[in-house]
């Protein structure tokens, strides 16, 4: 088993570790370099149409986006694998966090590092936003798909149907121009050979389902509260759709308000913590694992929390792949992607109104923007001289 796990690693899966050591969208911009432009396994569309997985799925977005681009190149094994080695890093740096915050209760030096990591955060989203307008919602007229999601999420409505409605207006798009012929469209019942087809196809979800909650039953004999928090925190990630930050409140409800395994305060510096590490922000399950049960809890926590996601991208994948020559299932892209870009848009706004706070960020954000966009820079090199100099400039 380690030996075809190393062997997979030489051979690709190193790319997602390094792609895990980046923030936020970046995660976009690392991929399409990476598998795009450098390796030439995937084509720009591929990274678009993660995207928008990625969007519709529960869980982390970015861990459906890899998980999503794993299956493209190593069908179901690569999804799981590539989830794995992009969340490797973060996990790491937050068990070392979760160490030093166990031991000494505070994290020095982070509100500087945070305020320069904000400002190429914010140059990075807007290059994500442009990067999406130029592959995928090249149409002016997308923007007002865009400016719609805008609206609905100023005004709290969920982010599901917000992309719902993106999705609606691309058809009626469509069907207004006869792009799309509603008359031609025939939906055929479902036959028992499909039914034994799919279900033979992925009988590895049923084993591996009954391998879980096993493993989890052998927990609660063990340590009750651990393999509680793996329940929770499993069907939080199966069932939260949006984004990480979604998903907090619901983990706040149990591991704070419900079990009382961390108060409020410790579930706050879990928080900063996760945003801290490069990794989606609920990567904070590992800190909460660790509280409740150590390395061990911190390591179930952290599987419980983004293996659902990836078993569904896994289930779907398949049949999206083979159906996304489909009018309709491109004009749901695009519905979708163009809504992204105003979900982006706000993210933007209300980065730009807690961290440019002074010209020093302003000029770091604009500098960053200008280097993305007409340079090839590695963002890993840019975050990394980014958390050198927000140290320096930031007093």
């Amino acid at each position: 088993m380690m030996k075809r796990l190393l062997a997979a690693w030489n051979s690709l899966w190193k790319y997602f570790f390094l792609i895990g050591f980046s923030y936020g969208p970046m995660v976009y911009t690392m991929a399409r370099n990476l598998f795009v432009d450098k390796l030439k396994l995937l084509e720009h569309e591929d990274i678009t149409e993660g995207i928008a997985v990625g969007e519709v799925m529960p869980g982390a977005v970015f861990v459906d986006f890899v998980s999503y681009l794993g299956f493209l190149m190593k069908k179901t094994r690569g999804a799981f694998l590539a989830m794995m080695f992009f969340i490797a890093p973060s996990f790491l740096l937050m068990i070392v966090l979760s160490v030093l915050y166990m031991k000494y209760g505070q994290l020095p030096l982070i509100q500087k590092v945070l305020q320069g990591l904000s400002a190429i955060m914010i140059a990075l989203i807007i290059k994500v936003m442009i990067d999406i307008y130029k592959t995928g919602v090249k149409n002016p007229l997308y923007l007002t798909v865009s400016a719609m999601a805008l609206g609905l999420l100023l005004l709290d409505v969920n982010i599901v149907l917000i992309l719902l409605t993106g999705i609606v207006l691309m058809f009626a798009q469509g069907i207004f121009r006869k792009e799309l012929n509603p008359a031609a469209v025939r939906i055929r019942p479902l036959s028992t050979s499909d039914i034994t087809g799919f279900v033979k196809n992925n009988i590895w979800v049923v084993w591996l389902i009954v391998l879980l909650i096993a493993i989890n039953t052998v927990i609660y004999w063990v340590d009750p509260d651990i393999a509680l928090m793996n329940g929770n925190l499993f069907k939080i990630g199966l069932l939260t759709f949006g984004n990480g930050y979604t998903m907090l409140p619901f983990i706040s409800k149990e591991v704070v308000s419900t079990y009382h395994w961390l108060t409020p305060k410790q579930f706050s510096d879990g928080i900063v913590m996760g945003q801290i590490t490069p990794g989606p922000v609920v990567i904070t399950a590992t800190f909460i694992g660790y509280k409740v049960g150590g390395l061990f809890g911190a390591l179930t926590a952290t599987a419980s929390i983004f293996m659902p996601s990836t078993i569904l991208v896994a289930l779907v994948a398949r049949p999206f792949v083979r159906s996304k020559d489909n009018p309709w299932v491109l004009a749901a892209l695009k519905g979708i992607l163009a809504s992204f870009i105003g979900l982006l848009a706000l993210v933007v706004a209300q980065l730009a109104k807690a961290n440019i706070t002074d010209y020093k960020t302003a000029l770091f954000a604009l500098a960053s923007l200008v280097l993305f966009v007409y340079t090839k820079i590695n963002p890993v090199i840019l975050l990394a001289a980014g958390i050198i100099v927000s140290l320096v400039i930031f007093r």
